[in-house]
């Protein structure tokens, strides 16, 4: 799906009907904007914490274990920050 936005006077653009009814967003949700090479990429933002219960479902686990799993969550994006932030200093 391509579609095309102009940029107000103030660097705003509003998102197409057709784009927040696919991606589900509504108001009040958050959106990650990241630079790939000369390309924007704006992505749905999610809880990771939110994602892992959905995830796991109902499944039972310690404490202890949820801990790990949360931790290796935030090891997860703190790479993939770190990545997107490599890319565009390059």
């Amino acid at each position: 799906m391509a579609l095309r936005v102009k940029v107000d006077e103030k660097g705003r653009i509003t998102l197409p009907k057709e784009v927040r009814v696919a991606l589900g967003i509504r108001p009040g949700d958050e959106l990650s904007i990241d630079i790939v090479g000369e390309k924007i990429v704006i992505e749905k933002s999610t809880n990771p914490f939110e994602k892992l219960g959905k995830l796991l479902g109902d499944i039972s686990f310690s404490r202890k274990l949820r801990l790990v799993a949360e931790q290796e969550a935030l090891k997860s994006i703190r790479e993939r920050l770190s990545k997107n932030a490599e890319e565009v200093s390059a």
